[in-house]
């Protein structure tokens, strides 16, 4: 019975010591810097401004091909923005090929929520549109839509 103990405690002995071995040996862990442990989180909010400006490009796009859309389908210009400005997203997203549900995922936020209230800005800021998109476009947002308001596909949601 003295024996067995003690080659049980020469075989842990001899396991601690290797253990401690090894852990000499190990490379210590490498501590990123916060720009590297916060390039992850960015990575989502740069591609939800991606999104939204994948959208300002697609309607600039449409208003110099098209000028003012017709007034017989409101939505229709929603709908291109909306597959466009996806496009654009899902192609810069394979160019960067990082995370890419993720990636496209933020993108598509960005351009649902520019789509719907992008007029918003129009509201606000109308002398700048005016300069980028021309006076005729801007008096055609602001006859379909009102401040304020979400735009769904032709329908005015107001919010206040």
């Amino acid at each position: 019975m003295q024996k067995e103990q003690k080659s049980f405690q020469d075989r842990v002995t001899s396991i601690n010591q290797r253990a401690e071995v090894a852990a000499s040996k190990a490379t210590p862990g490498k501590t990123d810097s916060i720009w590297v442990r916060l390039a992850y989180p960015g990575s989502f909010i740069g591609a939800f401004f991606l999104g939204a400006f994948a959208v300002f490009l697609t309607r600039y796009f449409q208003s110099q091909l098209v000028n003012v859309p017709g007034s017989g389908q409101p939505g229709a210009q929603d709908i291109v923005g909306i597959g466009l400005a996806s496009m654009a997203g899902l192609f810069v997203s394979m160019l960067f090929k990082g995370k890419q549900k993720e990636f496209a995922s933020a993108c598509t936020l960005g351009v649902l929520l520019t789509t719907f209230t992008y007029h918003n800005a129009v509201w606000a800021y109308p002398e700048s549109f005016e300069q980028v998109y021309g006076e005729e476009w801007v008096e055609f947002i602001q006859s379909i839509t009102k401040p304020s308001s979400i735009y769904f596909f032709g329908n005015t949601i107001e919010l206040s």
